[in-house]
Formats: structure tokens, C-alpha cells, sequence
């Protein structure tokens, strides 16, 4: 699954993107759509972690119902098999390299969570995050050519 792309170019979906993307009362609902609709329309592929899809599955069961859990891991399977997305699976290696990052950098302050993004990131050398959890500004200090989108 991992090599359905080219993964270097593709653009990480974090958890907080994808929930406004799926909540019209989140306050970032709006610009989620708009940014996601550009980035749609510019063919760009997609990328994110299976723990993350994980997360977003037992939110949306128990803050809406067990059926948008499954609309929404049915519309992340149909992605997969049109070869838009890409689901990379956790592993003890990235699992251990987010908790050495953690104990490296604290400066960063990440969340084990992030730290296993950042780690994901760097590892396939993934250059731009779909997000609006403030902390991934934190990812230029790894590497200065990672970039936030949205920007602002």
C-alpha cells in the first residue's frame, strides 16, 4: 500500500484537517473545504497514518454515530483504491524513533502523536501537512523545507 504513489510529493492529512473536513460546525469547516477543494483540483494525492484514520473512526462513532464512523472508512478505502491515499501503517521502528525524537528535541514540545507524524514525515520524505494543529509549525525546526498548510 505504501507504494501506490509517489509518496515524497503527496501531501500528509493530519487529524485536525480531516475532522473540520467532516464537521460543518467546526470553526475551521469552511477553510478546510476551501483548501482541500484547491488542493483537489491541483490532482494532488494524499497521505496519512493508520492510527490517525483509528482516532477518526471512534470519534466520529461516539460524537455522531456508528454509521458516519463507517461512511467514513468506506470513502478512506474507495481513496485507497483509486490510488489517492495512502495509509501508512504504524511500527515498532517509527514507534521508537517518535519516542527518541520526544527525549531528543523536547524543545519541540510534540505530543507522542505528532512526534509519530513527524517521524512518518521525514521518513518518506513528506514535505507538506494538511493541518490546523498549531504545533506542526514546530516541523521547520527538523527540516526547513517541511511546509504548513494552511499557512496562517
Amino acid at each position: 500500500m505504501d507504494n501506490q504513489m509517489n509518496i515524497q510529493d503527496a501531501i500528509f492529512l493530519d487529524g485536525t484537517a480531516l475532522a473540520a473536513l467532516m464537521n460543518p460546525e467546526d470553526s475551521c469547516y469552511a477553510k478546510a473545504r476551501s483548501l482541500f477543494l484547491d488542493l483537489h483540483d491541483l490532482e494532488r494525492n494524499y497521505v496519512t497514518t493508520n492510527s490517525i484514520i483509528f482516532d477518526l473512526h471512534e470519534w466520529l462513532r461516539n460524537a455522531y454515530s456508528y454509521q458516519k464512523a463507517e461512511y467514513f472508512l468506506s470513502a478512506i478505502d474507495k481513496a485507497v483504491s483509486k490510488g489517492k491515499l495512502t495509509v501508512i501503517s504504524s511500527s515498532p521502528e517509527f514507534e521508537g524513533e517518535s519516542r527518541r525524537l520526544l527525549l531528543d528535541r523536547p524543545e519541540l514540545r510534540f505530543s507522542l502523536s505528532e512526534a509519530f507524524t513527524a517521524v512518518t514525515m521525514s521518513y518518506y520524505q513528506v514535505k507538506r501537512i494538511f493541518t490546523f494543529n498549531r504545533n506542526f509549525m514546530m516541523l521547520v525546526n527538523l527540516d526547513k523545507s517541511f511546509r504548513i498548510i494552511p499557512s496562517n
